[in-house]
């Protein structure tokens, strides 16, 4: 094994070490704080997966590589349901707004209709 290999190797492992406390943190802590959507948890998530990313092109790490890709496909799923969930508040709210459009429109012209 040549020097860069070893290199590589070491800090492959250094990284897996100090990966433990934040991914401890990340399986326990957050989601007793957060729910998914949540956009501390989005952001915390996000550096996870920049640090993943920077060591699979450093360390030439796999294992990492496939966490970010884990971590990007998730973090995908719960901005897509938060999407969702947010246009259809948007939808019922002018749903709401329509009603109520269309029952102050009525008023009016029977207000307009009993004056004249």
């Amino acid at each position: 094994m040549g020097v860069a290999a070893a290199a590589r190797a070491l800090g492959r492992l250094q990284y897996r070490l100090a990966r433990v406390p934040f991914q401890l943190f990340d399986d326990t802590v957050m989601p007793a704080l957060f729910d998914d959507a949540a956009p501390a948890r989005l952001a915390y998530e996000w550096v996870l997966i920049e640090c993943d990313e920077a060591a699979a092109v450093l360390f030439d790490d796999q294992s990492a590589a496939a966490h970010a890709q884990m971590l990007r496909q998730r973090g995908a799923a719960v901005r897509y349901a938060s999407a969702r969930r947010h246009r259809q508040l948007l939808r019922d709210t002018e749903a709401t707004l329509e009603r109520h459009r269309a029952r102050f429109l009525a008023r009016h012209r029977k207000h307009a209709t009993d004056t004249d």
